[in-house]
């Protein structure tokens, strides 16, 4: 992420945590194709909860964000330890079972993309699942609160997956919902299988 998006979350961390309460609608379909009871890895947990719904639903979690603030609030929230680390520095090796990015990702520089998808590969066991989420568009840049966005259309993000790894499965959906601005937003989700 941008130093700037990063300052974004580092100084709105407790009004952005206030503003999501309720878990993601499509995180029990990820869970669900996950090993029972596996390691996930979350890139980007914001406040913690989504992360909760997942130690709730019986799974060991890894928590991340690039925001040291965010991170704090949801250590606090789910009583465990949260990794302030940024996607480039993920370097696990076969650990994970699943990996969730929640409007995370979408934070990634375009260019720095296919890398990070690598490493997620990397990280995943055989058969593990990923799913990640993105807001949709054609052009990379900032929104009004100085938050970078590498905006993709989904058959270019779709292809950023392809190339960067083998994946067993490569599924996209696409939805329209709202982020933080409340500004009506289009949405595609990535759920890929090693």
């Amino acid at each position: 992420m941008t130093s700037e998006t990063v300052n974004f979350y580092n100084t709105t961390a407790k009004e952005y945590v206030a503003d999501k309460e309720t878990p993601n609608p499509r995180l029990p379909a990820f869970l669900e194709r996950c090993k029972a009871k596996g390691r996930i890895l979350e890139l980007g947990t914001g406040g913690g909860v989504d992360a909760e719904a997942i130690l709730k639903s019986g799974f060991v979690l890894d928590a991340t964000d690039g925001s040291s603030e965010l991170a704090a609030i949801a250590a606090q929230r789910l009583g465990q330890p949260v990794q302030t680390m940024l996607f480039n520095e993920l370097d696990a090796v076969e650990l994970y079972d699943g990996v969730y990015a929640c409007a995370a990702l979408t934070h990634a520089p375009r260019g720095d993309l296919g890398d990070v998808v690598e490493r997620i590969h990397r990280a995943l066991h055989e058969n593990g699942v990923v799913w990640a989420s993105f807001k949709v568009g054609t052009n990379e840049g900032t929104d009004a609160f100085g938050r970078y966005y590498n905006l993709l259309p989904q058959d270019e993000l779709t292809a950023i997956w392809r190339e960067a790894a083998t994946w067993r499965i490569l599924e996209t959906e696409t939805w329209l919902g709202s982020g933080y601005d409340r500004k009506p937003t289009q949405w595609a989700a990535i759920t890929a299988i090693k």
